[in-house]
């Protein structure tokens, strides 16, 4: 009798099973939309895994070593990482039994007769993967960490860039900072000369006020600059975790230290950039929970078993005679849930196609990102030394201009519009070299550049594989 019952269940297992076999609704893969060659003809060559922060200045190296320790936002990052190495831990476990430790006692009766039950045992339950939904919610949680520790790794990436970029923009504002407060001291001795000349007769009071106009408006002009530079300094302390009190030194030139980075072919992009990476293991995730849910649609298979000692004395329970268990196996089917579990189905296949998308998205933001970089380079290169030359060629002006006033050759206005010049010109020049460095080192995080200093393990997982 025994025996047919577990025929029958085993022939009811393998015929749901058959049931079950279909195919689980395919995900189509994003088509290949990567190019042979970049559109610019300019750093073409092969790309060399090179750590960028190599190539820059030793102070700036040490704030990035202290921005990738300090950091809270990347601090963020790192702890998601470990929550998601955990659940894999945590998916893993509802593969295995569950078993649980009991002790119960029951006192029941009337005024004249009581009796007293005392149980003592284990309890075991495990439902049987025999259909892989949870293996394949398993794969998805370990895709899920991938995502996490691709995504940490491109934090350090990017924030070891912004923290140089703003190493950059501090030097910017400490020069243009000087460079107003230069012109400020030569417009205030110059119109104490003006003021002399015209106390003497020699100059017009329409002069007088032209310089200390001009000497006031770059009054409010280097109080400008003063506050961008305590600002370009918060920000930059804010990188490192510091406190942003606008005091952080910086000593450092605008000299494009940085090595030309041959590029490399589109293609590449996709197994270098973190970003990609996570994009890929998000939609290879998205995938297996499609499976998931597919399979949660068929019949269940658990196991359950109890054992133990039941007794009504306390000393008797673990005695032979009180010994008692039980084995059950059950196949739960679903009937009617109102389309609750296809639904969910099709939930998933959504977002799997969402995913999908914002996949192909990143992927098109990434090649845009070295398009763009790899066309500024030239254009960048060569307004750098043409804004240079002009800025030589202004102050020469301004000099001559100013002398040639003291001499009565022309009048203030034209010192005045030499003076313009030649600020603006400086102070173009001064952005344009730090435009050079911004665009090299975005061109470098745009190429997936990798860096020395990156962490690779947690501190919770170093003893043990991440996956």
């Amino acid at each position: 009798m025994r025996l047919a019952k577990w025929t029958w269940i085993a022939l009811v297992i393998t015929s749901l099973g058959a049931c079950s076999m279909h195919d689980t609704p395919a995900h189509e893969p994003v088509v290949n939309l990567t190019a042979t060659s970049w559109t610019s003809e300019y750093q073409q060559g092969e790309f060399n895994q090179q750590r960028f922060e190599k190539a820059l200045p030793s102070a700036l190296q040490t704030l990035i070593s202290e921005a990738l320790v300090n950091n809270p936002g990347l601090q963020q990052q790192g702890f998601a990482l470990d929550q998601q190495l955990y659940q894999v831990k945590i998916q893993t476990s509802q593969s295995w039994p569950i078993v649980e430790a009991f002790l119960t006692g029951q006192r029941s009766g009337s005024d004249t007769n009581t009796a007293t039950q005392l149980r003592v045992g284990l309890d075991i339950s495990w439902e049987i993967d025999w259909l892989g939904k949870l293996d394949a919610l398993q794969q998805a949680a370990v895709l899920d960490a991938k995502v996490s520790f691709e995504q940490w790794q491109q934090a350090q990436i990017r924030l070891a860039a912004n923290t140089a970029q703003q190493w950059y923009n501090v030097i910017e504002a400490q020069q243009q900072q000087q460079l107003i407060e230069e012109r400020y001291h030569n417009l205030k001795a110059n119109l104490q000369i003006i003021e002399e000349s015209y106390q003497s007769g020699l100059n017009k009071a329409l002069d007088v006020y032209l310089a200390r106009a001009d000497l006031s408006a770059s009054q409010a002009q280097l109080n400008s600059r003063n506050n961008q530079l305590i600002q370009a300094q918060r920000e930059l302390e804010l990188l490192l975790g510091r406190y942003p009190a606008g005091e952080i030194t910086v000593t450092g030139q605008l000299n494009v230290p940085l090595n030309t980075i041959p590029a490399g072919v589109p293609s590449e992009l996709l197994q270098r950039r973190h970003d990609i990476k996570a994009a890929q293991y998000q939609l290879a995730a998205a995938d297996l929970r499609v499976y998931a849910a597919y399979r949660d649609r068929f019949p269940s298979l658990t196991l359950t078993a109890s054992g133990g000692g039941q007794s009504s004395q306390l000393n008797q329970l673990v005695n032979g005679e009180s010994l008692v268990w039980s084995l059950f196996a059950g196949v739960a089917a679903p009937i009617f849930d109102a389309a609750r579990r296809e639904n969910q189905q099709l939930k998933q296949y959504a977002i799997a196609q969402g995913l999908n998308s914002a996949y192909l998205e990143k992927v098109l933001a990434s090649f845009g990102e070295v398009e763009k970089s790899l066309s500024l380079e030239p254009n960048l290169y060569q307004n750098a030394l043409l804004l240079a030359t002009a800025a030589e060629d202004s102050k020469q002006a301004e000099s001559l201009a100013f002398e040639n006033y003291l001499a009565g050759l022309n009048g203030y206005v034209t010192v005045l519009e030499s003076q313009r010049r030649a600020f603006d010109a400086q102070s173009s020049a001064i952005s344009a070299l730090n435009l050079q460095l911004q665009n090299r080192i975005a061109l470098y995080l745009a190429l997936g550049g990798h860096l020395e200093q990156a962490q690779t393990t947690r501190e919770a997982f170093a003893s043990e594989p991440l996956f």
